[in-house]
């Protein structure tokens, strides 16, 4: 008992030590620094961890909360590096959320990830120097909650989930509600009108976390029409307030309009002036001269009428008629009318009018002001880039503000025409556009690092396109191996276009070959990724893959179509070559190249005239250096579309009819040769010593649910007898056979072939033809089938591959021995 309290007396002592440890020149709590943050957003808490001296260090960074007295998060860099700090932190507390970043201009950060509301409160970096005395600096972190709804109403009280309000007559009352919940602090409310802030509203709260906003509208008038109303609540910077915005829809009563660019008739008729009165037509004040006026009169009566077309700025404008007797003073008399003239929206875009079009670069933040005029009011305006909508992305920073577009942090592929285009119940207008020029430093004009072949000695010429604005370029080339690295000479390489920079290499060795790389640098600043090229040994290409060959016999015409993936290009530029070759005369009958991808198509017709009734495919890939191994497609029909439709794959299909001849086919074959097998057997156990006989055995095999065969085979006894025919040689010859399949509804066919055809030879020395033609056909339903046995004169080794092997004639192979 007596050495349990002394332990937990050493145990107390120690812990009261280590507090008194963290707590040691904590006297000065030092300087208190507000920092808010938005819940689920990131935080910044500020520590300035700069020594007195420059001789000094930072040695550790501790993070304590108030009334703590142990550590939430730990930064130790004594004796190792920044970039080898040992950071920790309290799971309790931060977590995983926390990381102390001391990159941060004008003070290192401890960078909080998704805070939460229990992050709030105040917290001390405690900063230990090496020969400074310890710092502290507070830091007060203030958690903002978001609202988390807003919800408009009309007058009857239901919400408004559409965005239009209405229609009302012209006269009604509008009454507009605003009810916004949640918000830490209580948010602010405001409504806009047509994006102009008003007062009119009245703040009301309805319950501890709702805020509404009543706004009244008193005799809407006409002009009221398409009027945008937008409630917006907001309680931090930190953020994009919340907001909707709602459009007024009405119902207006006739009034005179006219329509611009057509012709009108305005009459001014004038009673009672004898003589006849002197008549004037006047617009906004000015003598209206655009017109032609008529006049009719008699002893009494005078009719003075104008014939004008209207245009869009004689809206609103007053057209008056004065009409006074010349021979009275005095006795002017006027009537006068407002135009309304209806017209679609005319808009102008321009760039904003602080920017200076030629001296935006990367990072700058740009905007534009479309400027619309518009009778009816335009209800609706989008924004388009090269052609293409562009949809509001705040966090991308692309901001719609009604008729302003702002870019914030923009990039080189923020360049280009921008528009915009206002519709109103007239129309929909487009403005012109305007060019963005974004001027940025140099990038590669190809992201992926290039390969380059090359042969010993051989002369290269390596091009580095760039893309920049300004294109005046100035380029840096560098050359990079396992051994050694250096920067290439400038009277080695040559700019031309500005943009552009050849380097001529020759690589004499083994040595030089490895990594080139290129920099482009221009007023805005040096490229920040350069680009790369592998000098690697320049070899042939390898051979194609993957064929697929596609036959379709239709009212157009009866073709072939092979699509292969390419290979490794061997460093250099490499094409791709099909050659139909007859089988009978080795002769081609048709060659196509192409350099993009391997894929052709054959057009058969062409090919019918002569006497074969089958072809020969053959691809290869083919640069400077030499060609690839030719892949071989074999015994292809083109006489009988039908059947070749049966075996080829990737474009067509094969008849229900034929797979079941197929089918039947087969099970009349297995059958048959069951019977063979069992009358032979019978025959040899009669006529043969007992010593000598041989067992017959059958093996079953199962295939679903709706194939069952039957295989008959015996064991002979191991005889010494002499090869009847020896090898021819000793060597096989060994290659892997490339497959064709294709997989239908319930059917799978696969065929392979060995190079047994006399057109392997086609191809010279230097390449190796894998020829294919169709020799097994395998049918499944719900499982694959057994692997099919390869044709006669080829064994298949335990990886599948097929060994074409001359013919051998021995009595020596012990063992089972099948007839099937």
């Amino acid at each position: 008992m007596a050495s349990s309290l002394v332990i937990a007396c050493i145990l107390l002592q120690c812990y009261s030590l280590v507090v008194a440890d963290w707590n040691e020149g904590d006297d000065d709590p030092g300087t208190l620094e507000e920092v808010s943050a938005v819940l689920g957003r990131g935080a910044e808490l500020p520590c300035n961890i700069e020594p007195s001296g420059k001789e000094d260090r930072v040695y550790m960074v501790l993070w304590f909360r108030e009334g703590a007295g142990k550590p939430l998060y730990r930064y130790d860099v004594r004796g190792r590096s920044f970039n080898n700090a040992v950071m920790w932190s309290d799971t309790n507390a931060f977590g995983p959320r926390a990381f102390f970043v001391t990159g941060k201009q004008p003070a290192a950060a401890l960078q909080l990830d998704a805070v939460q509301l229990k992050d709030a409160g105040v917290y001390r970096c405690r900063v230990d120097f090496r020969n400074s005395p310890t710092k502290n600096f507070q830091v007060k972190l203030t958690v903002i909650v978001p609202p988390h709804s807003l919800l408009l109403y009309d007058n009857s009280g239901r919400e408004i989930v559409e965005g239009i309000v209405g229609p009302l007559k012209e006269g009604d009352d509008l009454v507009l509600k605003c009810e916004v919940r949640g918000g830490n602090p209580a948010p602010t409310v405001s409504w806009f009108v047509n994006d102009k802030i008003v007062t009119d509203g009245k703040v009301e709260r309805e319950g501890e976390n709702v805020i509404v906003n009543r706004l009244e509208v008193i005799r809407l008038r006409r002009d009221q029409l398409n009027t945008t109303f937008k409630c917006q609540a907001s309680n931090t910077k930190l953020m994009q307030p919340t907001e909707k915005t709602i459009r007024l829809e009405m119902f207006r009563k006739f009034r005179n309009q006219q329509v611009a660019y057509e012709n009108y008739n305005m009459t001014c008729e004038v009673i009672g002036s004898r003589p006849s009165s002197d008549v004037t037509w006047f617009r906004e004040g000015r003598k209206f001269k655009r017109g032609k006026v008529d006049q009719d009169a008699n002893e009494t009566v005078l009719h003075s009428t104008v014939l004008f077309t209207t245009a869009p700025e004689d809206d609103g404008h007053v057209l008056k008629c004065q009409a006074s007797n010349p021979k009275i003073d005095a006795s002017t008399i006027e009537d006068s009318v407002t135009l309304n003239v209806v017209y679609p929206p005319i808009v102008t875009l321009q760039l904003g009018t602080s920017l200076k079009p030629n001296e935006i670069k990367e990072g700058d933040d740009v905007y534009f002001e479309c400027k619309i005029k518009a009778n009816p009011r335009e209800h609706k305006i989008s924004w388009h880039h090269n052609g293409q909508v562009l949809a509001q992305n705040m966090s991308n920073g692309v901001i719609f503000s009604t008729h302003s577009l702002v870019l914030q942090g923009v990039t080189r592929h923020n360049a280009g025409s921008y528009t915009c285009a206002a519709v109103n119940a007239k129309g929909e207008t487009t403005s012109e556009a305007v060019t963005l020029r974004v001027q940025f430093a140099p990038v590669c004009r190809l992201d992926e690092p290039t390969i380059v072949g090359a042969s010993i000695d051989e002369v290269l010429r390596v091009r580095c396109e760039v893309q920049a604005d300004p294109s005046d370029v100035s380029f840096v080339w560098q050359f990079n191996n396992s051994g050694e690295s250096f920067e290439v000479p400038p009277e080695k390489y040559a700019t031309s276009n500005g943009s552009t920079s050849e380097f001529r290499y020759t690589p004499s060795s083994e040595r030089d070959y490895g990594t080139l790389t290129c920099w482009g640098k221009n007023k805005i600043g040096r490229q920040v990724e350069p680009c790369v090229y592998q000098l690697v040994p320049a070899s042939k290409p390898s051979s194609l893959k993957n064929c697929t060959l596609r036959s379709t016999v239709n009212t157009t015409g009866d073709w072939l179509e092979v699509e292969c993936v390419s290979g490794f290009d061997g460093g250099m530029p490499q094409t791709f070559h099909l050659e139909v070759v007859d089988p009978a005369t080795s002769q081609v009958r048709l060659n196509l190249t192409t350099s993009v991808v391997p894929a052709f198509r054959v057009e058969l017709a062409s090919l019918q005239q002569g006497q074969a009734a089958t072809l020969q495919l053959v691809l290869y890939a083919a640069n400077q250096k030499g060609h690839s191994d030719s892949v071989v497609l074999e015994d292809i029909a083109i006489r009988d579309a039908e059947k070749r439709t049966e075996w080829v794959g990737g474009g067509s299909t094969i008849s229900m009819n034929g797979l079941s001849m197929l089918v039947g086919g087969m099970v009349a074959g297995v059958l048959v040769a069951i019977l063979i097998v069992t009358m032979i057997a019978l025959r040899r156990r009669h006529s043969t010593p007992q010593h000598l006989q041989t067992s017959v055995k059958q093996l079953e095999l199962t295939h679903g649910d709706q194939h069952r065969y039957v295989v008959a085979y015996q064991l002979k006894p191991e005889t010494k007898q002499p090869d009847i025919l020896s090898r021819i040689s000793d060597e096989p010859l060994e290659r892997d056979v490339p497959s064709l399949s294709y997989n239908g509804p319930g059917v799978m066919a696969t065929f392979m072939s060995p190079c047994t055809s006399p057109t392997c030879s086609l191809r010279s020395a230097g390449s190796t033809s894998v020829p294919m033609r169709p020799t097994t056909i395998g049918f499944t339903h719900s499982s694959p089938p057994p692997p099919p046995l390869p044709p006669l004169g080829v064994n298949m080794n335990m990886n599948g591959t097929l060994r074409a092997k001359e013919h051998i004639l021995s009595n020596t192979i012990p063992g089972p021995e099948s007839c099937v």
